[in-house]
């Protein structure tokens, strides 16, 4: 088992609030997660080095349903950095929304606290978040990623 997996199932399978939702690949789903990404489903390699390029050492962990944007992380680096990039403008250009998979748990179980009750979005129009839980939950997202652009953690609390 590779160091990084072993943190990557302990991590929740889906976690929702109104209608953002993270979905975690769990066991044998996160090897076939990586078609259309990595390699193609005949198994070629669509890697490569060059800008835009998907990177041989990047990894799908999940995706936010929403857009469908996959979540992945660096196997080459330190602490295995967790991103996304917008899916379908043919090109992958990251954002780091974790400055490691830790912290991406972390990050995800401060956003799984304010979303109890809340998984639906009728759920979260009988009960909005208040500004306090939002300030909250961001400062604790921020303590985990010092110095971290928190845009897509924000884009989740509305």
């Amino acid at each position: 088992m590779n160091a990084y997996e072993k943190i990557v199932e302990s991590l929740p399978s889906e976690v929702s609030l109104g209608y953002e939702t993270i979905r975690i690949y769990q066991g044998s789903d996160r090897e076939s997660s990586q078609v259309g990404y990595s390699v193609t489903s005949s198994g070629e390699s669509l890697t490569g080095d060059g800008d835009g390029d998907w990177h041989p050492h990047w990894i799908v962990i999940g995706y936010e349903e929403l857009c469908g944007d996959p979540i992945f992380i660096d196997t080459a680096c330190d602490g295995f950095p967790v991103y996304t990039a917008p899916h379908g403008e043919g090109r992958w250009d990251a954002t780091t929304i974790a400055v490691s998979l830790e912290s991406f748990g972390k990050s995800l179980s401060a956003i799984a606290q304010i979303a109890k009750d809340r998984e639906f979005p009728t759920a979260l129009e009988k009960s909005p978040l208040t500004a306090s839980e939002k300030e909250a939950t961001i400062a604790a997202i921020r303590r985990e990623n010092p110095g971290l652009d928190l845009e897509f953690w924000e884009g989740l609390l509305g």
